[in-house]
Formats: structure tokens, C-alpha cells, sequence
């Protein structure tokens, strides 16, 4: 018997169920560790492919942006020239009048 009163056997029992549920719980923990240092690295991806489709994204928004701009210049000198040609058809008819 130890000092508690307990036999010897009652004590190699629970010691080892105590061994056994610490077994139990480490391997728990290293197999959610392994699980969630998975799913930690399937979202870093993610993560860096997104970035890097917003960057694409971001990168085409400015180039469409300055093509509409371009395009928003040309059609005002277009319609200057026409109000131009406009004024001078105007004229013309006013002088032949």
C-alpha cells in the first residue's frame, strides 16, 4: 500500500490510465496542430492568389481608365472640329444668302 492507503496495483492503474489519457491528449493536439497548419496553409494561398488577382484587376481598372480618358479627349476635339465646320456651314450660308 502507498502513504494514501491505496495498493500497489490501484496505482500502477491509474497511473497508467492517467499515462494513457495524456497519450491520448498530445496525440489529439498534434494531429489538430497538423490539421490546422493545413488549413492555415491552404488559406495563406488563398490569400496570396487573391492578392495577386486584385493587383491584376487594379492594374487593368487604371489602363481602362486611361483609355476612357483618351477616348473622352478625342470625342471633345471631334465635336469641337464639328461645332468649328457647324459655324462655318452657318456662315457661309449667311454670306451666299
Amino acid at each position: 500500500m502507498d502513504a494514501e492507503g491505496h495498493s500497489d496495483e490501484y496505482t500502477s492503474r491509474v497511473g497508467q490510465y492517467d499515462f494513457d489519457r495524456l497519450e491520448q491528449s498530445v496525440e489529439f493536439l498534434i494531429q489538430e496542430h497538423q490539421r490546422l497548419s493545413g488549413e492555415h496553409e491552404e488559406l495563406l494561398a488563398e490569400l496570396v492568389d487573391r492578392e495577386r488577382r486584385i493587383s491584376a484587376l487594379e492594374s487593368r481598372l487604371d489602363s481602362e481608365g486611361k483609355k476612357r480618358a483618351i477616348a473622352v479627349e478625342g470625342v471633345g476635339k471631334i465635336l469641337a472640329r464639328l461645332e468649328q465646320l457647324q459655324m462655318s456651314v452657318t456662315a457661309a450660308a449667311g454670306a451666299a444668302s
